[in-house]
C-alpha cells in the first residue's frame, strides 16, 4: 500500500501551503513533474481523490481504477525512448536525432531490400544491418531523410559485419530531422529485438481494449448512480489528466472540471487563465446521435501528453453522454407534452377556475401572475418550425436577453406558431421582445412575422386574445406591413379583413379614390396628409419633399375632385386606401 501521507506532505511543500489544497493547474503541472514514475502517478491520482472531499464513493472508485491501470502500464506511451528502456535493447546507443525520442512506435520492420520505402509506414522502427545498401554511398545518404519524411519512428543499426561505422552524412541528416539514429550492440539479435517491441505493442493494444471497456463501465456506473454532469466531467478530467469542458449542441457551456481559472472560448480560440491554447493542444470530441450533434467535449492538453488512451476515454465519455442526453431529451419532451396540453387548455378556455390554472402552473415551475402578455411568432415562408429545436432556441434567446427583466415565460408550439406567455409585461416590453425575437430569428435564417397581445387581466380573456393574434398573423401574412405588430396597430385592417364581398369593396374604393388609383405618388401623399391631419409642413418632412412640392400635389388632388378639408370624406379616403391595399394583396 502506497503511503499517501508522504505524498500529501510533498504536495504541501511543493506549493508552500499549510493545507493540501492544490489549484487545478497545479494538479496537471504536478503530473508533468512526476510523469516518469508510474507509482508516483498512481499515488497522485489516489491523492487527488482525497483532495476532492466533495466527491462520493463512486467517483473515488473511478479514480482508483484509473490509477491502477496507470500503475499497471496500460496507459504508457510507446515511443522510441520507451523502446530503448526494454531489457532487449540494453547497450543500444542513440548517436543522433535525440530530439525525436518522443516519436511514437507502432510496429517494427526489417530492411531486407534497398528500396525499403514502399514496405514501411509511419511509426515503424526500422531495424537493419545495412546489408541491402552496403557500399552504396548515394543510398546511404538518402536513407535517413526519406525515412524521416515518411514519418518513421527511428532507425536502429547493427554494425560490425557489413558496416563498421555510421557515415557522418547519416548522423548529420538524423540530427537535422530530429530522427533517432540508434547503434545496436554487435551481438544483438534483430528477431529478439523485434519480438520485444511487438510483445509490448500487443500488450498495449490489449490494454487499450481493456481500458475502453473499463472506462465505459466505470463512467456508466457514475451515470446510473445519478452523478451530476459536473461530477462526470470532473472524473473524466481526472482520468485523462486534462481540464475538460462540456458544451451543448448550441455551444452553451454545461459543465467544467476547472473552476479556479477563467475560461473563454471564442470560435476556435480557447483560453484558460492566462494561457491561450493552440489548435493542436485542444482535443474536441463531438457527442452525436446519427447525424445530429447534441454537444461537444473539449479537453486542453496542458502538458503535451496527448495519446491514444486520451482519445479512447473521450470517445467512450461522448457515447455515454449521448445516451444520457437522449434520456434527458425524452424526459423533457414528456414534460413539454404535458405543459403544451395545459397551455392549449388555457388558449381554448378549458378550465374551471383561475385558481385551478395557477395551481397547475405551479406543477410546471411557472409562477403564473397576471396581467399576462402573449406573443405569437410564425414563419412567413411556406415552411413551418421544427418544434423541439425551435422552442429550445427561443427559450434560450428569451432567457439570455431578458434575464435582468425577471420575466417568467413559457413557450409552446401550437397551430404552426410559437406562442410565448409572459408574466406581468408592459406593452413596451412586449414590443421589445417581439423585435428581439424577429432579429434573432433573422440571424438564424427564419423569415418570421411577430404579433403581440394587449394586457390580459383575467385568464378567461386569454382565448379571445389568442384569436385576435391568429387574426393578426393572417392579416400580416396577406398584406405588406412591418413584421412586428400588435393586433391594435393593424387598425382598420382587422375590420376590412373580415369582409368577404370583394365586389362591394371594389365599388367603395372606386367611388372614393378611384381618380388617384393610377397615381401612386398622389396616393401616398393623400395617406400622409390624413396621418398628419393636413399639417402640410409635417407631411412634407415625412415625405422628404419640399413644402412647395407638396402644395403642388395638394392642388392636383383637389383638381381630381378630392375634398381635403372635409373630415368625413377624409375618413372615407383613409378606409378606401386600406381596402385598396388589402384587395391588392389578395390578387
Amino acid at each position: 500500500m502506497i503511503e499517501l501521507k508522504l505524498f500529501m506532505k510533498f504536495c504541501e511543500d511543493y506549493y508552500h501551503e499549510d493545507r493540501p489544497n492544490i489549484s487545478t493547474n497545479g494538479r496537471f503541472h504536478l503530473l508533468n513533474v512526476l510523469q516518469d514514475d508510474k507509482k508516483s502517478k498512481g499515488m497522485m491520482l489516489e491523492t487527488l481523490v482525497l483532495l476532492e472531499n466533495s466527491w462520493d464513493e463512486s467517483v473515488c472508485e473511478c479514480m482508483r481504477f484509473f490509477a491502477t491501470l496507470w500503475m499497471e502500464g496500460c496507459l504508457v506511451k510507446m515511443d522510441v525512448e520507451a523502446v530503448l528502456g526494454l531489457p532487449a535493447y540494453a547497450g543500444a546507443t542513440v548517436i543522433a536525432g535525440r530530439n525525436g525520442m518522443g516519436r511514437d512506435v507502432n510496429n517494427v520492420s526489417f530492411m531486407e531490400v534497398p528500396d525499403i520505402l514502399p514496405y514501411v509506414s509511419k511509426g515503424n522502427l526500422l531495424l537493419t544491418t545495412f546489408y541491402p545498401i552496403a557500399g552504396n554511398e548515394e543510398a546511404m545518404r538518402q536513407l535517413v531523410p526519406r525515412l524521416a519524411e515518411k514519418g518513421l519512428a527511428g532507425l536502429a543499426v547493427k554494425v560490425g559485419r557489413y558496416v563498421t561505422t555510421i557515415p557522418d552524412v547519416m548522423i548529420e541528416a538524423a540530427d537535422r530531422n530530429d530522427f533517432p539514429l540508434i547503434v545496436l550492440t554487435e551481438d544483438a539479435n534483430l528477431s529478439e529485438l523485434s519480438n520485444a517491441v511487438l510483445e509490448v505493442l500487443l500488450e498495449k493494444q490489449n490494454s487499450i481494449l481493456k481500458f475502453r471497456d473499463e472506462i465505459h463501465q466505470q463512467l456508466m456506473r457514475l451515470l446510473l448512480n445519478g452523478a451530476h454532469i459536473n461530477t462526470f466531467v470532473t472524473v473524466l478530467s481526472g482520468m485523462i489528466q486534462m481540464p475538460v469542458f462540456l458544451f451543448s449542441g448550441h455551444g452553451e457551456l454545461l459543465a467544467q472540471s476547472v473552476s479556479d481559472e477563467p475560461f473563454k472560448r471564442d470560435g476556435a480560440a480557447v483560453t484558460l487563465g492566462k494561457r491561450t491554447f493552440r489548435l493542436d493542444e485542444v482535443i474536441r470530441q463531438p457527442i452525436r446521435v446519427g447525424e445530429e450533434q447534441l454537444g461537444e467535449l473539449l479537453a486542453l492538453d496542458v502538458a503535451g501528453k496527448r495519446n491514444t488512451n486520451i482519445h479512447v476515454a473521450m470517445e467512450q465519455a461522448s457515447i455515454l453522454l449521448a445516451l444520457d442526453f437522449q434520456r434527458e431529451r425524452a424526459i423533457v419532451q414528456q414534460e413539454r407534452n404535458y405543459l403544451d396540453a395545459f397551455l392549449r387548455d388555457i388558449l381554448n378556455g378549458r378550465f374551471r377556475s383561475e385558481e385551478e390554472v395557477v395551481r397547475r402552473a405551479n406543477t410546471f415551475h411557472w409562477e403564473l401572475t397576471l396581467p399576462l402578455g402573449i406573443i405569437a411568432v410564425e414563419r412567413k415562408d411556406p415552411f413551418v418550425f421544427t418544434e423541439n429545436e425551435t422552442i429550445e432556441r427561443f427559450e434560450r434567446w428569451l432567457s439570455g436577453r431578458f434575464a435582468d427583466h425577471e420575466l417568467v415565460h413559457k413557450v409552446m408550439y401550437y397551430e404552426d406558431s410559437l406562442i410565448c406567455f409572459v408574466n406581468k409585461p408592459t406593452q413596451q416590453t412586449l414590443d421589445e421582445i417581439g423585435h428581439y425575437l424577429h432579429e434573432q430569428a433573422g440571424r438564424a435564417g427564419y423569415d418570421v412575422i411577430v404579433t403581440y397581445s394587449r394586457w390580459v387581466e383575467q385568464l378567461r380573456d386569454v382565448a379571445t386574445e389568442y384569436e385576435r393574434l391568429r387574426q393578426a398573423l393572417r392579416i400580416m401574412r396577406s398584406i405588406e406591413t412591418t413584421p412586428v405588430q400588435s393586433y391594435d396597430a393593424l387598425g382598420v385592417y382587422s375590420i376590412l379583413f373580415e369582409l368577404q364581398d370583394e365586389t362591394s369593396l371594389h365599388e367603395f374604393v372606386e367611388s372614393r379614390i378611384g381618380q388617384v388609383l393610377g397615381e401612386d405618388e398622389l396616393l401616398r401623399t393623400l395617406l400622409m396628409l390624413i396621418r398628419c391631419q393636413m399639417n402640410v409642413q409635417k407631411a412634407s418632412e415625412r415625405l422628404f419633399i419640399h413644402y412647395n412640392t407638396l402644395r403642388y400635389r395638394i392642388e392636383r388632388l383637389k383638381d381630381l375632385g378630392l375634398q381635403l378639408h372635409d373630415g368625413e370624406k377624409m375618413s372615407e379616403y383613409y378606409v378606401a386606401y386600406h381596402a385598396h391595399h388589402l384587395l391588392k394583396s389578395r390578387r
